[in-house]
């Protein structure tokens, strides 16, 4: 098909007069969410060169180790490999997050007040790629860690400090934060487990010392009152001590140490709000949860318990005094006093598309995000991203014609984002403010990986794809 393109930031409408209102509305459209696409921002890290592998990793702080297995390791199994020794700097790690994008494993040493980096594949006695510590930093006592790869990032939670401090990515030495969370009004008490909504552009932080979790705009600084809190007697939050979210499904999972038990809300909960389902009781074998992940690409939760030296997984969905569908436990798994947990999966490629509401009306912002996922191994694709219309024939596709430069294609297929190129892990966001003179009805985001150069209406050629409808009404 002839492809019509522009490029963001010079945008015009070079078509002829409109020979109807109803086809000058259309166009009006069409334009109006082209020119919304000057938001857009697109992250390709650099291809790993094996990266793709199903693990799972945990911090075990009575050991100063990093253990690591096969993602769906079960009973008493020996470690894949082990990171442990002087030269790791390694003292009480807890925090752990696996920087897919970039191939790295990062660690919270709570003892010596300092963030560790290493190579994701890293094992034995190996120094860091690089440590951040010293008196500019203001760690203090850091637990929870969480590196935001879409704004280069870096996230620290300090429970004794009650602050959040943020650095640059690949902030190493005694480098002071761009930005600090602390004060009174923040809310901030014992802050222990943290995450960045990249698609709602929030902060969320559970707080160990006053059971609640507390939630900012993801720039905020000073002493920022919290833009929501869930605290309160029904919630269930009992020393709650790391926070996760699950965008596919707008939730919010918290791991409560004294209780024990794993307490599941609406993403936006807050005040004194009951949790949707709770995983408690004598079956479930929790036994001081902290640290838990979620497996979003195999519906399951993963969940280190630091008083019986255990990881239990369970289907995403579980509630109650549900039995776990694994447990990683025994002399041989080298799990002693577990902290927190990290998993990395691969397969098939997967794209996958979030939503910050399923519902719009004028003057709302719909928030897109698209993610994509390498799989095990290096594959040649077409990416698909866009939308389809409520006419159900019309698409409007994004494509990056270079490097920073995003143009759309209007027409009745859809035009890749990316040809023929070997697929690399992948964000790609943008906001729209609805105006009001959008056509009605149901619209289609979608993320889509083909075979390169393939038919991409044909379900054989389909590598994966994710469809996110949303209704607007005017």
């Amino acid at each position: 098909m002839k492809r019509r393109q522009w490029d963001t930031r010079t945008a015009s409408d070079n078509q002829g007069a409109v020979r109807s209102e109803a086809h000058r509305r259309r166009r009006v459209w069409t334009w109006a969410i082209i020119v919304g696409l000057a938001a857009l921002v697109a992250i390709a890290g650099r291809a790993p060169t094996a990266w793709a592998q199903e693990e799972l990793f945990v911090t075990n702080g009575a050991t100063n180790s990093i253990t690591v297995y096969a993602r769906a390791a079960n009973g008493n199994t020996i470690p894949l490999r082990v990171i442990q020794g002087a030269a790791t700097g390694l003292a009480n790690p807890a925090g752990i997050f696996v920087d897919v994008v970039n191939n790295e494993l990062v660690v919270v040493n709570s003892f010596t007040n300092s963030i560790t980096v290493y190579s994701r594949t890293a094992s034995g006695n190996t120094a860091p790629l690089r440590t951040l510590q010293g008196a500019a930093t203001g760690l203090n006592v850091p637990i929870g860690v969480f590196v935001d790869v879409l704004n280069n990032e870096l996230i620290v939670a300090s429970v004794n400090g009650f602050s959040i401090r943020v650095f640059p990515r690949a902030a190493s030495g005694d480098t002071a934060p761009i930005r600090t969370l602390e004060g009174v009004a923040t809310g901030l008490s014992g802050p222990y487990g943290v995450v960045v909504d990249t698609l709602n552009n929030e902060l969320l932080i559970s707080n160990i010392s006053s059971n609640s979790v507390t939630v900012y705009p993801r720039i905020a600084s000073g002493n920022t009152a919290p833009m929501r809190t869930l605290q309160g007697a029904a919630t269930g939050l009992n020393s709650p001590r790391n926070v996760a979210l699950d965008l596919s499904h707008d939730e919010l999972v918290v791991t409560n140490f004294t209780t024990p038990s794993i307490t599941v809300y609406p993403r936006t909960a807050s005040g004194n709000t009951a949790p949707l389902r709770t995983i408690e009781g004598v079956n479930t074998g929790l036994s001081g949860p902290r640290g838990a992940v979620l497996d979003v690409i195999n519906n399951a939760l993963v969940v280190p318990n630091f008083s019986n030296s255990s990881v239990t997984v369970y289907a995403r969905t579980a509630s109650g005094n549900t039995a776990p569908l694994r447990t990683l436990q025994g002399n041989d798994t080298g799990l002693v006093q577990p902290h927190f947990a990290a998993v990395t999966t691969a397969g098939a490629p997967l794209a996958s598309v979030a939503l910050n509401n399923l519902a719009f009306v004028t003057g709302q912002t719909l928030m897109y995000q698209a993610t994509l996922t390498p799989g095990v191994t290096p594959t040649q694709v077409d990416i698909y991203l866009g939308c389809l219309l409520p006419d159900f024939a019309t698409f409007l596709s994004l494509v990056q014609a270079s490097p920073g430069v995003i143009t759309v294609a209007v027409g009745p297929s859809p035009v890749p984002f990316l040809s023929n190129v070997t697929l690399i892990h992948t964000i790609v966001q943008f906001n729209y403010t609805f105006g009001g003179f959008e056509p009605a009805g149901t619209y289609f985001p979608y993320a889509g990986i083909a075979v390169a150069g393939s038919n991409p209406f044909l379900p054989a050629n389909q590598l994966s794809l994710a469809v996110q409808p949303f209704q607007f009404t005017p």
